[in-house]
């Protein structure tokens, strides 16, 4: 039987400068990613990416501008074949641009430490450093809110 797919939101987070929000994985240093997580069964993507900000940047306060609803997919290197995400042959995503509401910023010191730093970098820069295995997803998802 074929595995299924992990369905999951991706939060875009701009700036006043265009820049995006990027993550450095505390598990991997080096690694910067866009706050990302899992939908949980019962729960709407609009929800979901508003739980996972609260848990990875320490605060939901954030204003929706676009939702891309059609799944993004990738599948997983085969080292995920063990481990926490052994169950899935990838994530399918629901990506979102969204913006700080007035005066909010992250707090890092709140959330629940997926993220060691975080940085505001561009899309070009951002694509250029994630790792190969999801850089198609996200050239779709940036390309989709006219970032790239």
């Amino acid at each position: 039987m074929e595995k299924p797919y992990r369905p999951c939101v991706v939060a875009v987070i701009q700036n006043e400068e265009g820049l995006l929000l990027a993550g450095e994985r505390a598990d991997l240093t080096g690694s910067w990613q866009l706050p990302q997580g899992g939908i949980d069964p019962g729960e709407t993507a609009t929800v979901a990416v508003l739980r996972e900000l609260h848990e990875e940047i320490g605060t939901s306060k954030l204003s929706i501008l676009k939702h891309h609803a059609e799944w993004i997919r990738y599948n997983f290197p085969p080292e995920f074949a063990k481990g926490r995400m052994a169950e899935w042959a990838g994530q399918e995503q629901q990506w979102f641009l969204m913006k700080f509401d007035p005066g909010e910023v992250a707090h890092l010191e709140l959330s629940e430490g997926e993220f060691s730093s975080l940085k505001w970098i561009s899309p070009r820069e951002l694509l250029e450093g994630i790792v190969h295995w999801k850089r198609e997803a996200y050239q779709i998802g940036l390309s989709t809110f006219g970032l790239l």
